[in-house]
């Protein structure tokens, strides 16, 4: 690693290398993380690579079993429903602050913006690249609320939620066109002015995972 070109504490360099390779899925879930084969091709000592594991354990991403070592998480309909359950509350009281600060319309726009994007990026071959794209709609909720904590909050659970929507959409198998109407359901109350409806629609298009428990 060469130093010169970042300035970044070492750690949180490392941290953001294994971050990138577990969202882009080149450690797989379930996969063991190396702290020595990680130092040997960053070329830096384990110390770093172990406290960047720990701030990745600490965001979710990385489970440290006693006498096995780190591994990236794996994927539990438990699992899936508590990080729905916290994307949801942070939609849910983002929408309401959008609310109480007569946002609405800004948001609007910006649930437009992100459909827009998520609609021509449909055919994707890249399940990974398109995720990007499926979140940014959610992601709007958090923008337009414009408050630091609880932005600071979902940056904390971005990397969880990414990750849950590739396995929703590969191994649950979810249609991505499905997941399109429901976006535009969303969008369509809010602009109508059915607020109800939206948070019944909101919590319904998370509330599937609770169903798989």
């Amino acid at each position: 690693m060469d130093r010169r070109l970042n300035r970044t504490p070492i750690r949180e360099q490392i941290y953001n290398i294994i971050r990138k390779n577990i969202i882009e899925l080149k450690y797989q879930p379930g996969e063991r993380l190396s702290i020595m084969s990680i130092s040997k091709e960053l070329n830096v000592s384990n110390s770093p690579v172990r406290e960047a594991i720990s701030m990745l354990e600490r965001d979710g991403l990385v489970e440290i079993y006693p006498n096995a070592g780190p591994s990236v998480i794996t994927f539990s309909n438990k699992r899936l429903g508590h990080i729905a359950q916290a994307i949801l509350s942070m939609l849910l009281g983002s929408f309401e602050i959008c609310l109480q600060n007569q946002q609405i319309d800004n948001l609007i726009e910006l649930l437009q913006r992100a459909l827009k994007e998520q609609m021509s990026h449909m055919n994707l071959e890249s399940q990974p690249e398109y995720a990007k794209y499926s979140i940014a709609f959610e992601a709007a909720f958090v923008a337009c609320c414009n408050n630091p904590y609880i932005s600071k909050q979902y940056a904390e659970i971005e990397g969880l939620f990414y990750l849950t929507v590739l396995y929703d959409q590969w191994y649950i198998d979810t249609n991505r066109m499905e997941a399109i109407v429901e976006h535009q359901k969303i969008l369509g109350a809010i602009m109508n002015g059915k607020f109800d409806t939206a948070r019944t629609l909101l919590s319904k298009h998370y509330n599937r995972f609770q169903d798989k428990e």
